[in-house]
């Protein structure tokens, strides 16, 4: 729903136009009302509005002078102008500033109603699916670049599934039907001298290179982190793939540019660069596990020698045990994968824990991976627990008392069993949590509108006593309790005044003030639109 704001320094003027917008207007709108500039502008640093219904000549800060703040803050606010004064001159400066509409006060609430469908009719295009469609496209090229780079990075940890509608989304000019050889290459070192700005600019000169030497082939290059760079390549002609010797041909031609790109990189930047790369191109489903394995040789295979030029095929020479080699290196990728999630993706949390679960049963010989994969969750868990409001009761679970050692359990199968029994329990305890503070906040709300019905109850109002923006509120408001705020109040103020009205012998003046109603006419309305019954007739009625 669409917002609107009235300002006049007349308040007789603002709950006019108020009263009649919320019970006469053919539209819906959240209205509020401001009696200056000043009261105006801090409403306006509260929440967003869309429509702004103004006098022009105001002490202090006039219309346009408050038109232009307005526009200044919120671009896309509609504001029509109200004026006792046909005055060109002011007509003139408000539409220059961004006016849709100018209405003189004696143009009556017609005029009021049809300038303000006006501006509702200019949002709503301006909401349409295929203007916002268009913007974020342009926004989309604008950042390309980091979303590219992430996008590499998630594919390769495997955070990411391989898609050809993302790859084309992003200008990626891989196929996702085709594996793709991968790379990493490794700045060896930096000068001492390198700033942060230094390196990010080398990184891209790397990447640069890289690229005049790959020309002719299919690739995409980021950085993943400091002074590491990853790369996916594949055959530009899709004939060099087709058969062994011709995968192997453009293998060795990729692999040759390595030594070109190498030296380039010595010779034009003072760079001593490393690379490691896969011996043949890997299945999308793999390639994590691949880029496990060509970190493990470039980071510690080797040590930290310079100007490395490595393929998978080195491993050959150190681990007899291929089979063992592969599943370990699919467990760490997944253990990975495990630690980088959030306690707030259950389904994702489940999933991976229960897939390298399963992994690590063909690892049980390997013990410091089993050391590293339990001590890995019990942080992940830990650091949960810690954040957690109501911790030290988590913490005084008995089934948390063997989350800090793997050897307080009896076999690894009895440890998985109990690391899968805490995720589950700090899972339950969150959703409780988050569950048990959403009810406590409406509660407050509920009870703060059931002692000040007598006031303003304004959205803006009631979202500053529980600390949160008016939309979320209303949001929140309605999951929790099944009906919207506005609702809620007008059910509470209807109650109220039946029993003022049956129990009590105020008077409709006085009932009205006591509900929320500043006169006994807007409270007489609002009654008879409620229950089709005036006030009095009502109270002679029962």
């Amino acid at each position: 729903m669409h917002r609107i704001i009235v300002v006049d320094n007349e308040p007789n003027i603002v709950r006019g136009i108020k009263q009649m917008l919320e019970e006469e207007a053919p539209f819906e709108l959240d209205v509020y009302g401001a009696y200056s500039s000043e009261e105006a502008l801090r409403l306006l640093g509260q929440m967003k509005i869309d429509i702004a219904l103004l006098d022009i000549r105001m002490p202090g800060m006039n219309g346009l002078e408050l038109q232009a703040r307005i526009v200044a803050q919120w671009p896309g606010c509609r504001v029509i102008f109200l004026s006792g004064y046909d005055d060109f001159s002011f007509i003139q400066t408000a539409i220059r500033g961004g006016s849709i509409d100018y209405i003189l006060k004696t143009d009556g609430d017609e005029a009021i109603v049809q300038a303000i469908q006006k501006a509702l009719d200019g949002l709503n295009r301006a909401l349409e699916s295929d203007l916002l469609i268009e913007r974020a496209r342009q926004q989309l090229q604008l950042s390309v670049g980091m979303l590219q780079k992430e996008y590499i990075q998630r594919l390769a940890s495997g955070l990411s599934a391989i898609s050809q509608h993302r790859l084309d989304e992003l200008s990626i000019p891989l196929r996702a039907d085709r594996g793709a050889l991968p790379v990493i290459a490794r700045v060896d070192s930096w000068p001492a001298a390198y700033s942060d700005a230094d390196k990010a600019l080398l990184e891209y000169a790397v990447q640069n290179i890289a690229g005049e030497y790959w020309a002719g082939t299919r690739f995409v290059v980021a950085t993943a982190d400091t002074g590491t760079l990853v790369a996916f390549l594949q055959p530009e002609q899709d004939s060099d793939a087709e058969s062994p010797e011709g995968a192997g041909r453009w293998v060795r031609y990729v692999q040759g540019q390595l030594e070109s790109i190498q030296a380039a990189c010595k010779r034009y930047l003072q760079l001593s660069v490393s690379f490691a790369a896969g011996s043949r191109p890997t299945p999308w489903p793999d390639m994590p596990v691949k880029f496990a394995e060509l970190r493990q040789i470039l980071f510690f295979g080797f040590g930290r020698r310079s100007e490395m030029l490595l393929t998978d095929d080195v491993s050959m020479n150190f681990e007899p045990d291929r089979d063992a080699d592969a599943v370990a290196l699919q467990a760490s990728s997944k253990l990975r994968q495990l630690l980088s999630a959030d306690l707030g993706s259950e389904t994702r949390i489940r999933r991976e824990f229960e897939e390298l679960a399963e992994l690590s049963r063909q690892l049980v010989h390997r013990k410091p991976f089993l050391y590293e994969m339990y001590n890995g969750i019990a942080y992940m868990l830990l650091a949960a627990l810690n954040q957690h409001a109501r911790w030290h009761e988590l913490a005084a679970e008995e089934r948390l008392g063997k989350l800090y050692s793997l050897d307080a359990h009896g076999s690894w199968d009895e440890a998985l069993q109990y690391l899968r029994e805490a995720i589950e329990l700090l899972l339950a305890a969150r959703d409780r949590e988050s569950e048990a503070g959403a009810h406590a906040l409406v509660a407050k709300l509920k009870a703060y509108i059931e002692g000040h019905l007598d006031e303003e109850l304004s959205l803006v109002r009631l979202a500053e006593i529980v600390y949160l923006n008016p939309t979320y509120l209303s949001r929140l408001f309605k999951q929790q309790s099944g009906q919207g705020v506005s609702q809620y109040i007008t059910e509470l103020r209807l109650t109220r005044a039946k029993d003022l009205l049956r129990d009590s012998r105020l008077k409709i003046h006085e009932i009205a003030l006591k509900v929320g109603f500043d006169s006994a006419t807007s409270f007489g309305r609002f009654f008879k639109r409620e229950l089709n019954r005036t006030p009095q007739e009502y109270r002679d009625g029962d």
